[in-house]
């Protein structure tokens, strides 16, 4: 079910121009992070963030050039036209709040998530909206919560249509981030087996297995996703505690390279790729761009390493 939420006010944004990240300097409300680095023109931008406590979810609002509270996990398309909010209302469906910084208007939609038979009523759990590479599908997941929560599917969001629909993909182990866009946005991946002995499984947007690559860890999602940019090579998280990132070759499955990467017990899992030869990942004094040595190219946002913070970075469309 699709509700007309009414159009909201024009943005400031000027159409074809991409919208103001937060300046060098910018502090992150409720934490004692900040920007240090100019964030503009770059290939990822720094969408949301969250914190433990009341006022969890804050997203950058280009037009009021900061960090407001956001109502749940915020996510920008690459091409910076749809924001999308995924909002949860217990006991009713899950929704996906939809922005376009077009026109300024926000559309929800109700998205098709099968009920929990453990729970009544209550629907399966959903999380990590992401957006396919090619700006025209949201993917979010749906699981059973638990131990070593198992996927139910995942439904997909096509716009402008705004249309939703449920595909069924069982059984994949579902550790932080879930299914994970292919470079091509025909497909998905997500982590395959047990904890600690596990693989890289790849379907296509049926659900139909396409492929299985025999390797560690977990497919990641920040900036420019699991996949390089020329789809090359891909990236997983790949020990138990994160502590490293595991590069692969895409066409024999065969390691690239392993680095090691800063690691806090209270920072929000960052990786993904930030261009062909570097990564996003957490660095010593906060989150940065990692070179495939492990060397600190540059840091992004400086972060104490006891703050519970979770950063979100999104891809950004070449202009």
């Amino acid at each position: 079910m699709i509700t007309n939420l009414a159009a909201a006010l024009a943005l400031t944004v000027t159409l074809g121009a991409p919208p103001a990240q937060p300046a060098a300097g910018t502090r992150l409300p409720g934490t004692g992070a900040r920007v240090v680095a100019d964030l503009a023109g770059r290939p990822v931008r720094l969408t949301s963030y969250s914190v433990l406590g009341p006022d969890s979810q804050r997203a950058w609002s280009p037009d009021r050039k900061a960090f407001v509270k956001a109502d749940g996990p915020l996510t920008v398309s690459p091409g910076e036209r749809w924001e999308a909010t995924l909002v949860t209302r217990v006991p009713g469906p899950p929704t996906v709040r939809f922005l376009d910084r077009r026109t300024g208007r926000k559309t929800e939609v109700e998205l098709p998530v099968p009920e929990d038979p453990e729970r009544g009523n209550a629907y399966l759990h959903t999380s990590w909206p992401t957006w396919s590479p090619d700006g025209r599908t949201l993917l979010v997941n749906v699981f059973e919560p638990g131990f070593e929560p198992r996927s139910e599917g995942i439904v997909l969001v096509d716009v402008p249509a705004l249309k939703a629909r449920f595909v069924r993909i069982e059984n994949a182990l579902i550790t932080v981030g879930g299914f994970q866009w292919t470079r091509d946005s025909k497909g998905v991946v997500v982590r395959w087996g047990k904890n600690g002995r596990s693989a890289v499984r790849q379907y296509d947007l049926t659900g139909a297995v396409k492929r299985t690559w025999q390797v560690r860890g977990r497919p990641v999602g920040h900036g420019l996703g699991t996949f390089s940019p020329s789809g090359r090579r891909f990236v997983t998280a790949c020990t138990s505690l994160e502590k490293a990132a595991c590069v692969w070759d895409t066409r024999t499955g065969k390691a690239v390279t392993r680095i090691k990467i800063a690691f806090s017990p209270v920072w929000g899992a960052v990786l993904g790729w930030y261009d062909e030869r570097h990564l996003l990942a957490p660095v010593r004094d906060g989150f940065g761009v990692v070179d495939l040595k492990g060397r600190v190219v540059e840091t992004l946002v400086k972060a104490d390493k006891k703050q519970r913070i979770h950063p979100w970075f999104d891809a950004r469309a070449k202009s």
